[in-house]
Formats: C-alpha cells, structure tokens, sequence
C-alpha cells in the first residue's frame, strides 16, 4: 500500500508539472474562482479544502529559519503537493506523504527557495501553517483556504528600525492587477507606483510598505483586485535599532465589518500593545472599544472614538499616562488593561460604518517577553476551530484565549492531534466560557517542555472565537484559529 501511494504521489507530481507549465492544471490552486463567495475568515476548512495558499515571508528574513506545518486531522493520510512560486527561476513541487492524526514540519529551504506556496492535499484533512524560527524570530500563522478581491490590514507602523513589509501572492494560471491604498497618520496615500500594480500568474510581489509610507506612526494598508484575485500577508520587523528584534507576521482580512472581536490577551510590564482601527466607510465612524477582564471586576472603561472617512487610529491598552485619554479627540487612546490580567476586546462601530481592526504588540522585557505578534480580529464566531501547531523549539508556554459572544454558557472541549493518535486531556475538557466572558487556558506549560508538537482541535457546544499565544524563551507568537466548517 506504501509503495502505490508514493507511486501516486510521483507520478500526480509529474502531472502536475506538465499541467502548471501548460497553464491548463484544473486544480483548486491554479485557475481563479469564477466567482467569488468570501468568508469572514482568511482559512476555513472544510470536507472539500484540498489547496491552501501560503504568501511567505519576504526575503529580508532568512529563509532557513522559515517553517511550513501540515497537521492531517483526518483518520487516513493525505498526499500533498507543495508548489513553490519561486521569486528566481521556475515553480518547483515536492510531494510529500502526511499519516493520519500526524503533524509534520518541514524547513523552508526543504520545499524551494523563497516564494510563495500553493499545498494541495489529497485525502485526509489537513490544515498547513507557516512561519518562522529562529533567533528573536518566531512566527506561525495559517495560510489561507481563499483567495479575495480585497485585503485590510489596520496595523503598520514604520518608525526607525521597524520595516512593514506587504506580500501579494497570486497562484493562479492568469495575470491579476491590484491597487494599494496607505491610510497612514498623515492622510491617504494612493502611491503611483503601486496602482493598477501587475502581479504576474504564480508569483509574489513583495513590498517594503516603509519604503513608500517614510517614519509613519501609523500605516494601514488595503490591496483591492481590479482583475483576478490574490491572498495578502503583512509582516513587521522590529530591527534591534527599535529596541528588541521581533517579528509579526499575518494574513489580512478579507472582509470588513462594523463589529470585531479579539478573544484573548495578557497585559506585561515592559510592552507597548495596541489596537488598530480603520474607517474604510464613506461615513464618519464612531467605534467604541471595551476591553473586558476574564473575571467579572475590575470594570475597564471604554474607548470611544470619531473616525473620519479613511482615518486611522490607534487605542493603546495598558500602561496609560496623564497625556493619554478615552477621548475622541485622541489620536491614539488608552485603556487602562492592568498587568497580569487576562482580557478580551470588541470593537463595535456604530450605524454599520465598515471598519477593520488589528492588534499589534511590541515585548521588551528581557526577563519575561520579548519579540512582537499581530493578529486580525475576528468577525464570526465558530463551534470548531484548529491550529496546526502547539509547541516550538525553546517552548515556554502555549495558551489557548476563548470568548463566548453567546447568551449561553459554551462548553470547550480541547483534543491533541499528534503520532496518529487523538487525545483528550481531562484537565482541558469541558471548559466552560461564559455569556459575553472570555476564558485562557494553558494546553503547553510547566517544569517540563514539550516532548512532541501536535495539532489543536477545539470543539465548542456553542460558537466561540479562537487564539493561540506561544512563548520561548526570546519571542512570541499570536495566531487566530482555522474555522473547522
């Protein structure tokens, strides 16, 4: 049976290489929806995902230190097909066999040189992770399950020493042309340089935002397709010349939304955390921002601000001074998070005046956390939700964030996906999130690290939102879940 899958495997290889150079692959991967339903989510996965879409990292991070995981959830295994659309020189494909219940990680450099992925996977259910790891650099975030005609990042900055960097990836068999919009601390940008911007079939282009928005407190980004569509990533750089290195990576929202929620965080003493806010409307946006401790006191006072059409502000959330202020008229509010203490955020804008929202922190407690993570907010809560990984090298902890935007208590069950195997921990069972509450639970921790990395499936008696936070010993990462349909 061993030697007929990896027979399968060659030979849909081959195939598909001959049918990616003719431009004729029938694929999921390499023509471009007819039309186009977006979900909330940038990765949902379903009984018929079979192609994911990973954008990279750009190729200012080494790409030796780049990760890609592909967790099989399923109870048979799964042969993928890894496309590299390499930056230089033609696509590559390698083909690789996933057991069933098994993560599997490979190096970046092992499947290509830098560029973009398109996994396709045949049989088992599988859900594909990429990031990176190394010194002062960790990052593991989902690659997308769709494509869109728009992307939405709220969170950039490009002060001294941080680089913004924007990713488009374009994996189908014909051309797109994109325009990208900056609406920067200083007003609306629509550089010439990138409108009506070419992005040639199976490729990448890759945009060093900092490059074009100079020393911008705040820069928010918007990529909209005129033609084909595309999948968009950002990634921020903390250089050691903006203090501790870090690096933030995510997928953009394809959607925007007049309500956003963002299930977990934990206020440090040496961070700088934000919340981004940008009115994307054609109306005045007036979005309240309550941030809610996981236990029922103390009761935060809301931010409430005016956004103007294409403003972008910022909340800051914790370590608030005199200077700072819930006002309006802030250009960057605060809420007075306390350390220590575990807490959610919604973000709700009112009469239905579309905004995108975005988290962004810096760490730099040497002897706590360092580093930086981003992630977008959520819009639909879900009753299944997965990560394809849970441990890194040099683990500290991996968390587990929840909110329960329900009327009724929602009953969390938490499985580890691992060595063919799914277990159910009794000590992450039947968690229970309450009405409007939040809940964090540790599922990696204590005295001894973890011996294997395994994939998180969360099953929920109600819909719920999902976030992962892992710590080593020098960075962080922050990733919002793989809606389970």
């Amino acid at each position: 049976m061993r030697s007929r899958r990896l027979l399968f495997v060659v030979v849909l290889g081959a195939l598909l290489v001959g049918a990616l150079a003719a431009g004729t692959a029938s694929s999921k991967s390499t023509s471009a929806p007819a039309t186009v339903n977006i979900a909330p989510n940038a990765a949902v996965l379903t009984d018929s995902s079979a192609a994911w879409f990973c954008p990279g990292l750009p190729p200012a991070l080494p790409h030796g230190e780049g990760r890609v995981t592909f967790a099989n959830l399923g109870a048979d295994a799964a042969d993928v097909v890894v496309t590299d659309l390499a930056d230089k020189g033609s696509a590559t494909h390698v083909p690789l066999s996933v057991p069933a219940n098994t993560v599997v990680t490979k190096t970046r450099d092992q499947l290509g040189g830098p560029g973009a992925l398109t996994v396709e996977a045949f049989g088992g259910r599988v859900v594909v992770e990429e990031g990176i790891e190394g010194a002062g650099a960790l990052e593991t975030t989902p690659c997308a399950t769709q494509s869109a005609p728009h992307w939405y990042f709220a969170a950039g900055t490009t002060p001294r020493g941080i680089q913004q960097w924007l990713v488009i990836d374009n994996p189908y068999a014909s051309d797109a042309k994109v325009d990208v919009t900056l609406r920067t601390s200083s007003g609306l940008r629509k550089p010439t340089a990138l409108q009506s911007l070419d992005v040639a079939r199976r490729s990448r282009e890759v945009i060093a935002i900092h490059d074009v928005a100079v020393r911008q407190d705040r820069v928010a980004v918007a990529v909209d397709v005129s033609v084909g569509a595309v999948v968009a990533a950002q990634t921020i750089v903390y250089t050691s010349a903006a203090g501790p290195p870090g690096v933030a990576h995510a997928l953009g929202s394809p959607v925007t939304a007049p309500e956003w929620t963002f299930p977990g965080a934990v206020g440090h003493p040496g961070s700088t955390a934000v919340v981004a806010i940008v009115n994307v409307g054609t109306d005045v946006a007036r979005v309240d921002v309550q941030a809610t401790v996981n236990s029922s006191k103390p009761v935060l006072s809301p931010a409430t601000l005016t956004l103007a059409q294409d403003d972008v502000a910022w909340v800051q959330l914790g370590h608030c001074t005199a200077a700072s202020t819930s006002s309006a008229k802030s250009a960057k509010a605060c809420i007075s998070v306390p350390d220590g203490v575990p807490y959610s955020l919604d973000i709700r804008s009112e009469q239905n005046v579309p905004v995108v929202a975005q988290a962004l922190t810096h760490f730099d407690d040497a002897s706590n956390v360092v580093g930086a993570v981003t992630s977008p907010g959520g819009i639909q809560p879900a009753r299944s939700w997965a990560f394809a990984r849970s441990a890194v090298g040099g683990e500290r902890s991996t968390t587990l964030s929840f909110f329960n935007p329900g009327a009724e208590p929602s009953i969390v069950n938490i499985a580890f996906v691992h060595e063919g195997k799914v277990g159910h921990p009794v000590t992450v069972q039947h968690l229970i999130v309450r009405p409007g509450g939040a809940l964090t639970v540790s599922v990696v921790g204590g005295r001894r690290p973890p011996t294997r990395d395994a994939a998180l499936l969360i099953d929920a008696s109600r819909p719920v939102f999902a976030q992962r936070l892992i710590v080593v010993a020098d960075e962080v990462s922050s990733s919002v879940g793989v809606v389970v349909g």
